[in-house]
């Protein structure tokens, strides 16, 4: 699986434009893509517009670049600034319930970006504790329903987890709390960076099932 993860500062006012924008606009270019498996847009707590799309591979991302220039272009009246966007394969993942095609519901959207690893460390290292660590650790909270963790570089990444409200990702705060200090301690250089926001817009093209998310490649 390959995510593409974009970041934008928005002009005052127009972020319900925007987000309505995706919604209205942009995922409906976006059907029928081969190798397209889910997008989904969202005001960040602080204020950022942020939106995401997994595919099956790299190649049909690529495939799709000219119907994200044209998403971009339609954008940029509403945007402060040229967005940044990050993407990378998926290299650990989990569903812990079904996410079903076609599902609609809101949810909790976390992103979290680091800026590198530790001297001797690369990101494949922050895969095996995602799967190994973090993963089990979620299992015992409430509320969780997805984690991914991408590969931007051979230092770089970002991971993410989806909770169906911001009730559920509070509650898990103390987890969260603790691998991220485990994370910063042992592989990564400093304490990364979150977005997070809860999402209305998502639209998902294949059903997610329970069990490793980097499986899922077909």
């Amino acid at each position: 699986m390959f995510v593409r993860l974009t970041l934008a500062d928005v002009k005052e006012g127009e972020m319900n434009n925007l987000l309505n924008y995706v919604k209205n606009s942009v995922i409906p270019s976006y059907e029928g893509l081969s190798g397209l498996l889910g997008i989904a847009a969202c005001s960040t707590e602080d204020g950022k517009f942020m939106a995401w799309s997994t595919w099956v591979n790299e190649g049909a991302k690529e495939a799709s670049i000219e119907n994200f220039n044209q998403a971009l272009a339609g954008a940029m009246d509403m945007l402060d600034s040229k967005p940044e966007s990050m993407e990378g394969p998926m290299v650990a993942g989990q569903t812990y319930v079904l996410v079903p095609k076609d599902g609609e519901e809101p949810f909790f959207a976390r992103f979290v970006i680091g800026s590198g690893t530790q001297e001797g460390k690369t990101y494949d290292d922050v895969a095996d504790f995602m799967t190994n660590t973090v993963y089990p650790a979620y299992e015992s909270t409430e509320g969780i329903f997805a984690a991914g963790a991408c590969k931007t570089g051979e230092n770089t990444g970002f991971s993410f987890n989806f909770w169906t409200d911001t009730t559920a990702v509070e509650n898990a705060r103390p987890v969260i709390s603790e691998v991220v200090s485990s994370a910063v301690s042992e592989l990564i250089s400093e304490e990364p960076k979150e977005y997070s926001g809860v999402c209305n817009i998502v639209k998902n093209y294949v059903d997610f099932p329970v069990g490793k998310l980097s499986d899922l490649n077909s």
